[in-house]
C-alpha cells in the first residue's frame, strides 16, 4: 500500500514546522487523482488543532510521544485518503476532518466508519486490531464521551469530537481499549502493510476512470485479473499486426471480475493510442449501464469540482458534461446494433467488449423487439444479436477484435440466446475468425454451471485455449471463497454437499434464515455501518410476496436504489423497494435479504417450477424456462459481498396461493443445506 504523504512520531510531528508538514502534503498530492480530502488551505488549521491536542495528551501520558501520526493515508479501493491515522501502541485511531460542519452529519460518520472497516477487512497489519473512528468537526457542539466498548467488533463506535475535546476523547478511548499485554503495532510495518482490497464494481469503475491501475485497487485475485488482461491485450496486439479477426471469450464465476477486466482494457490508453484504434464497452444489461453511468458521472463531477475549488482548473464543472463524457465510453449494446444494422458502414470501433454476452437476444426475440418498438419500419430482421455483432465487426477489411465476457449459468430470461448461439454463428458463418477461449467454456462443466460454446469442437474454426481466460476467484464474496460452490450445490439439488460447503464459509460469511420479515429487516439494519449497503432482493416471479409489502412488479429507479444514501426512501437502505434479478444482475450489495416465494419450491426431493398467473400458480413445463428459474435464484443468492439472510414466509392457511404447504418444504430444504435459523 502507498505510504502516507507525511509520517512521523508524535514527538517529531510536534517539533516539525507547519510549513515543512504542508510541503510534504503538497508534494504527495501530485500523485493522487483526488488531490486530498482536506483543501490545502485548511491544513494549516488542521495541523494546529492536531499539535495542540497531541501536546495535551503527551502532558498526561509520556508514552504518547512515541505514537505515530500519518497524514493523508491512501485507501485505493475507495479512491481517497484518510485525513489522519494515529498509531497509539496497540490501537489505531482514524480521524476525518470536516471543517465546514456545525453539526455531525450522518454521511460524514459513514465516511470515517468506511475507512475503519476498510482497514479491518483488507489491511493485513490492521487485522485483529482495535480501530477507533473519530469524526472531527471543530465547529460542532460538544458531545460527551460515552464509556462504551463494543467487544463484538474490532471497529468501535464512532467518536464525535470538536476542537475543544479531541484530546480528552482520544485519551478516554485509549484508556478504555488499550491493553498492556497486547503487542504494540510497529508503525513502519503498518504503513507499508500488504493491502488486499476487493472493490465493488462501482468502486472499481470509479478508480479506473480516475486513472488508477487495477493492481492498485484489487489484490485478491489480482494476479488472475492481470493475467487475463495481459493475455487479451496480447491477442489485440497480435490481431493488429497480423491483420486477423479474433473473438475472445472470458468466463468466470459470479463476482470474479469479468466486468472489471473489460473496463480495465478500455482504459489502457497507451495500448489504444499505440494502435490508433477505438475501444468501446457495451452491455445489454440496462441496470448495470445505468448504475455505472450515474456513479461515474457523479464521481467525475466531484473530482472536477475539487480541481475547480482548488483553482487547478478555470472551467466550472457541469453535471451535464460529466454525464456526456461517461455515456460516450459505456454504451448499450442494443443501441450499437440499432445504429449499425441498417447500414453497410464500417464501425469506428476496432475493439468491442460485450459484457454478459450470454444474454444477447436470439433471432426471434430480436425480431419481436424490433416490431414492438417500431425501430425498423420495414422488413424487421430475424437475426440474433450475436450474428449481427459479427456481421458489423466483420466489415473491417483488415483486423478487428470482439471480447465477449460470459457469465454462464446466469441466463434468466426467455429470448436470451445463451453462449451456444455465439458458437453456432462462428461455425456456420464466421469460421474465418480465430477463437480464444478457456477450456471451461470450450468443453463445458455442468458442475460449475458452465455451458459449452460448441456442442462438439469444429474442425473448421481455429480455436486457441488458455486457462487465463477463466476467472475462478470471486472478488465479490471476499469473505467466502466457496460461496459460488455452495450456491451451485443448493440449486443443483445436492443438500449434503451444500451443507459440507457451508461449514467452510459460515464463520466469515454469515447466512441465516427466518420466517419473520421484520426480523430479517432488523438483522440487516444492524449491519448498516459506514457505507455498507443493505437491501432486499427477490425473484421477479415472486408475486405472492405482495401481501407482505414486497411488490416485485414495482418499477424502481436503479441508480437511486444502488447509489443514494439512507436518507432517500428510494434507496436500498430503506428496505421498502425490492430489486429483482433483472435489476441486480451484474451488480452487488454488501448485505442482502433474499425474499423466497413459491415460484421455486420443493416437490419431495426435487424442485418444482411455478408461475403465478391471474389467481393461481401454474406449472412451468419447458426445460429452458425451468433452467431460467433456477438461474434467477442463482443470481439472487450470489449478490451479497459479506452475508445474507433468507426470508421464507410462513404462509396463510386461508389463502391457497400462500399455503404453508408451499413454504414449509422450502424452509426445511434450506435448513438441510446448512443454513441456520436466526
Amino acid at each position: 500500500m502507498s505510504q502516507a504523504y507525511y509520517r512521523n512520531s508524535v514527538r517529531g510531528f510536534l517539533s516539525d514546522s507547519n510549513n515543512f508538514i504542508k510541503g510534504n502534503l503538497d508534494s504527495g498530492s501530485t500523485q493522487h487523482a483526488r488531490i486530498w480530502t482536506i483543501q490545502f488551505d485548511s491544513w494549516e488549521r488542521s495541523i494546529e488543532i492536531l499539535k495542540t491536542h497531541l501536546a495535551s495528551i503527551c502532558s498526561k501520558n509520556d508514552c504518547a510521544y512515541n505514537w505515530t501520526v500519518l497524514l493523508e493515508y491512501e485507501i485505493p479501493r475507495l479512491l481517497t485518503r484518510i485525513d489522519v491515522v494515529i498509531i497509539a501502541d496497540d490501537l489505531i485511531f482514524v480521524i476525518e476532518f470536516k471543517f465546514d460542519r456545525k453539526v455531525f452529519e450522518p454521511a460524514d460518520k459513514r465516511q470515517v466508519e468506511d475507512y475503519a472497516l476498510d482497514l479491518k477487512d483488507f489491511h493485513l497489519q490492521s487485522r485483529n486490531k482495535i480501530i477507533i473512528p473519530i469524526l472531527l468537526a471543530p465547529l460542532a457542539q460538544t458531545i460527551p464521551f460515552i464509556d462504551f466498548k463494543d467487544d463484538s467488533n474490532l471497529v468501535q463506535p464512532t467518536i464525535k469530537a470538536n476542537d475543544k475535546n479531541l484530546s480528552e476523547l482520544i485519551l478516554s478511548s485509549y484508556q478504555l481499549h488499550h491493553k498492556h499485554a497486547n503487542k504494540n503495532i510497529i508503525a513502519i510495518d503498518w504503513e507499508n502493510s500488504a493491502y488486499s482490497p476487493t472493490p465493488t464494481i462501482i468502486q472499481a469503475a470509479q478508480a479506473l476512470f480516475a486513472g488508477q491501475k487495477v493492481e492498485a485497487i484489487t489484490k485478491k485475485g489480482a494476479e488472475n485479473l492481470s493475467l487475463t488482461t495481459e493475455y487479451v491485450l496480447g491477442i489485440i496486439d497480435q490481431a493488429k499486426h497480423e491483420n486477423k479477426k479474433v473473438v475472445c471469450f472470458v468466463t468466470g464465476v459470479p463476482g470474479a471480475g469479468k466486468t472489471l477486466v473489460g473496463l480495465n482494457i478500455i482504459h489502457r490508453d497507451e495500448f489504444v493510442e499505440k494502435n490508433k484504434s477505438s475501444t468501446a464497452y457495451f452491455s445489454g444489461n440496462g441496470p448495470l449501464i445505468a448504475v455505472l453511468r450515474e456513479a461515474l458521472a457523479r464521481d467525475e463531477f466531484e473530482r472536477e469540482d475539487i480541481l475547480y475549488k482548488n483553482k487547478q482548473q478555470s472551467q466550472k464543472p457541469s453535471k451535464t458534461i460529466s454525464h456526456q463524457k461517461i455515456e460516450s465510453k459505456i454504451q448499450n449494446i442494443h443501441k450499437f446494433i440499432k445504429d449499425n444494422i441498417r447500414s453497410d458502414k464500417i464501425p469506428f470501433e476496432r475493439i468491442t467488449i460485450f459484457d454478459e454476452a450470454q444474454r444477447c437476444w436470439d433471432a426471434d426475440n430480436f425480431y419481436n423487439k424490433a416490431v414492438q418498438s417500431r425501430v425498423q419500419e420495414k422488413n424487421p430482421i430475424r437475426k440474433s444479436e450475436a450474428e449481427i455483432i459479427f456481421e458489423v465487426m466483420d466489415r473491417h477489411k483488415d483486423w478487428a477484435v470482439i471480447i465477449a465476457l460470459v457469465g454462464n449459468g446466469q441466463e434468466i430470461n426467455t429470448g436470451e440466446a445463451g453462449i451456444g448461439e455465439w458458437g453456432r454463428i462462428l461455425k456456420e458463418k464466421y469460421n474465418h475468425w480465430q477463437v480464444h477461449i478457456s477450456p471451461e467454456l470450450l468443453l463445458g462443466k455442468s458442475s460449475n454451471s458452465i455451458n459449452a460454446l460448441f456442442n462438439e469442437k469444429p474442425d473448421i474454426v481455429d480455436i486457441q485455449t488458455n486457462n487465463s481466460l477463466h476467472l475462478s476467484v470471486s472478488q465479490r464474496s471476499f469473505k467466502a471463497n466457496n460461496l459460488n460452490e455452495w450456491v451451485n450445490a443448493l440449486i443443483d439439488n445436492e443438500p449434503v454437499k451444500a451443507k459440507e460447503l457451508y461449514s467452510t464459509i459460515r464463520e466469515n460469511y454469515p447466512i441465516f434464515i427466518t420466517r419473520d420479515l421484520l426480523q430479517a429487516k432488523e438483522w440487516l439494519t444492524k449491519l448498516k455501518h459506514g457505507n455498507k449497503r443493505i437491501g432486499l432482493v427477490a425473484s421477479s416471479g415472486g408475486l405472492r410476496l405482495k401481501p407482505y409489502g414486497i411488490n416485485t412488479r414495482e418499477e424502481i429507479n436503479v441508480p437511486y436504489w444502488f447509489l443514494n444514501d439512507e436518507d432517500d426512501v428510494r434507496s436500498s437502505f430503506y428496505l421498502e423497494i425490492v430489486a429483482t434479478e433483472y435489476k441486480i444482475q451484474g451488480l452487488e450489495i454488501d448485505w442482502a435479504g433474499l425474499c423466497w416465494d413459491g415460484d421455486l419450491r420443493r416437490d419431495g426431493e426435487k424442485w418444482a417450477y411455478k408461475s403465478f398467473t391471474g389467481t393461481k400458480w401454474g406449472n412451468v413445463n419447458q426445460s429452458q424456462d425451468q433452467q431460467f428459474l433456477l438461474n434467477k435464484y442463482r443470481v439472487l443468492l450470489t449478490r451479497a459481498r459479506e452475508g445474507m439472510i433468507i426470508w421464507v414466509p410462513e404462509g396463510d392457511t386461508d389463502d391457497i396461493t400462500r399455503s404453508p404447504k408451499i413454504y414449509d418444504p422450502i424452509f426445511e430444504y434450506l435448513i438441510e443445506c446448512g443454513i441456520k435459523e436466526l
